[in-house]
């Protein structure tokens, strides 16, 4: 385990990299350039009778001209993280209370943008642009000072990630779209590829010790699979076809996918009331997608849904739209 000195130095490493970076690209005007998307959370209710699901009315989390995107719910669901350039030409992670509406600024680091954030009962974890080609996974406490650390010790420059707590990390590799993955106190590095041509969505599903992640074929088929790190072996589950390339899993075993402006879901059975927490509600073995709802934007300005986020405890969806001034 890393002595106190020795994080200091690691992060203190992590903005010698920048600095450097910046040196070799001096004269390239650098910036956020994904403007244009807020973050609304709508109530979801699980049912019996078809479409198993319904969804309440939204309630607005960002409604601004910028970047507010990459919604991930905590692990107890009373908490959303997201990226945002609010503070100005960069990215900080801020946290929104769901039963407060407070939003609290959960980095701020005015040289480097921090995206992909997840809130685990270990601490935020994000990914940390730190020039190129260098970009990497980083945890913070948010309980105490103590400096962010590298959450992995692979130096593949990361886009997205996922996580299961004491077994590993599966890592998006920014410039190849290949998988990695870092077992536990190992370092990814080519021996450790995985599969390519993969998607971005990455999730982590911990009762079954498995990750899934988006399979593009060169067939034009773009497979949600599953990927269990203790066996290597691939398991494909269903064809995304005309749907977006984000997806998001419900804690019981439904996949959730935007088709448009159609939400839609598909139960995995082998997970389904895998939570004994959670009320289990009889669920059909249904063979393709079926529409939940069409959804309609929540303010003028607004236009098309993109990313999407289930919370843990099924009271909510987050639903990342995009704005009509964004830069196309």
């Amino acid at each position: 385990m890393p002595t106190k000195k020795q994080k200091t130095n690691q992060y203190n490493n992590f903005g010698n990299i920048l600095k450097t970076s910046l040196c070799l690209l001096a004269g390239v005007t650098t910036q956020v350039s994904a403007a244009g998307y807020d973050i609304w959370l709508y109530p979801i209710a699980k049912q019996a009778e078809a479409p198993h699901w319904r969804l309440g009315e939204p309630i607005r989390v960002s409604d601004r001209p910028g970047y507010d995107n990459q919604a991930a719910f905590g692990f107890d669901g009373k908490q959303l993280v997201f990226a945002s350039d609010r503070a100005g030409d960069h990215n900080d992670i801020y946290g929104f209370d769901i039963k407060t509406g407070a939003i609290t600024a959960l980095t701020h680091t005015p040289e480097i943008s921090e995206y992909s954030p997840q809130l685990t009962s270990q601490g935020l974890t994000y990914v940390a642009e730190q020039g190129v080609p260098h970009q990497s996974i980083w945890r913070q406490s948010l309980h105490d000072k103590a400096r962010p650390e590298r959450a992995v010790n692979s130096l593949i420059p990361a886009g997205y990630y996922a996580r299961l707590e004491g077994v590993g990390t599966l890592i998006w590799a920014r410039y190849g779209y290949n998988l990695y993955y870092e077992g536990d106190g190992e370092s990814a590095d080519e021996r450790h590829f995985v599969v390519s041509d993969a998607g971005r969505s990455l999730h982590a599903l911990p009762n079954i010790r498995q990750f899934s992640y988006l399979k593009k074929r060169m067939d034009g088929e773009r497979l949600v699979t599953l990927f269990d790190p203790g066996s290597g072996s691939h398991t494909p589950l269903i064809d995304l076809g005309q749907g977006s390339e984000d997806y998001a899993w419900s804690s019981d075993g439904w996949l959730f996918n935007l088709e448009g402006t159609v939400l839609r879901c598909w139960p995995y059975a082998p997970l389904a009331g895998a939570d004994k927490n959670i009320t289990e509600t009889p669920q059909q073995h249904l063979s393709g997608w079926q529409a939940v709802t069409k959804l309609n934007p929540p303010t003028p300005h607004h236009q098309s849904p993109s990313r999407i986020a289930i919370s843990p405890t099924l009271d909510f969806i987050a639903i990342t739209w995009q704005r009509k001034d964004t830069p196309q």
